[in-house]
């Protein structure tokens, strides 16, 4: 029951985030300016397809001049033409269109969460600290999130150990952010997340999920902020005090 507890207490955590994020209209502007910049990069997209690539492709087929009796083969391959530009491509733009907003996105999540931890967990105060050491941070858990994802594509395979492995991967790149502004190097934060594995992976069973859509990435960023905060964020200093451990 525990575990099962654990599991769903990480999942309401995201749901949580999400309803947080659309109720508090002033953190909205941290979401739009990401929104834009991958609308205006499908847009691109789609015009180099439908304006250059697939007229294009279209002209140097009908340029090329079969036998009469592999006639068949270009109307084969002009219907391939057609299911790739129309069919695939779009698929694929919108199976990433999640990724491509989080990649434009955390140029401004690191400050949703700035704004947003600074009203709902005022006892919890970030670590002072330079910006060249928040730069090193980052730069940190990149390398870890790499890493990971390396390791998954090896084990993608295995029934039910890909699934788990994935998911844990997506729960705590959503408290990065968290660690970042209180100071915590990639080691201390996998100390904590180590006590607490449990609700992590089931927000990132439900974040898998969910991220899916774009519009629920800053919920779900809010939501880890939210989890970090409730469960692993342990012994937080006074409100107004420095960190003590903030070159950990």
């Amino acid at each position: 029951m525990k575990t099962l507890d654990e599991l769903t207490y990480g999942a309401e955590c995201a749901l949580r985030g999400i309803r947080v994020f659309y109720a508090r209209p002033r953190l909205w502007p941290y979401a739009v300016p990401p929104l834009l910049c991958v609308l205006l990069l499908y847009a691109g997209i789609l015009s180099a397809v439908v304006f250059w690539a697939a007229p294009g492709l279209r002209e140097w087929l009908a340029s090329i001049s079969f036998p009469g009796w592999l006639s068949w083969l270009q109307t084969a391959l002009d219907w391939c033409l057609s299911f790739f530009f129309w069919v695939v491509i779009p698929l694929l733009l919108l199976c990433f269109i999640g990724t491509f907003y989080e990649m434009f996105g955390n140029m401004l999540f690191d400050l949703l969460v700035d704004a947003f931890e600074k009203e709902a967990f005022p006892g919890h105060p970030g670590a002072v600290q330079p910006y060249g050491r928040v730069l090193r941070l980052t730069a940190g858990f990149i390398l870890l999130t790499v890493v990971s994802y390396l390791v998954y594509f090896m084990i993608f395979w295995i029934p039910v150990v890909g699934f788990v492995y994935r998911s844990a991967i997506c729960g705590r790149s959503y408290l990065h952010d968290s660690a970042i502004r209180q100071g915590f190097r990639v080691s201390v934060l996998k100390k904590q997340v180590a006590k607490d594995r449990v609700s992590v992976l089931g927000f990132g069973i439900l974040a898998r999920f969910m991220e899916a859509i774009p519009f629920l990435i800053p919920g779900l960023v809010i939501g880890g902020s939210i989890l970090y905060h409730t469960r692993l964020l342990k012994d937080a200093p006074a409100p107004g005090r420095a960190r003590p451990n903030a070159r950990q």
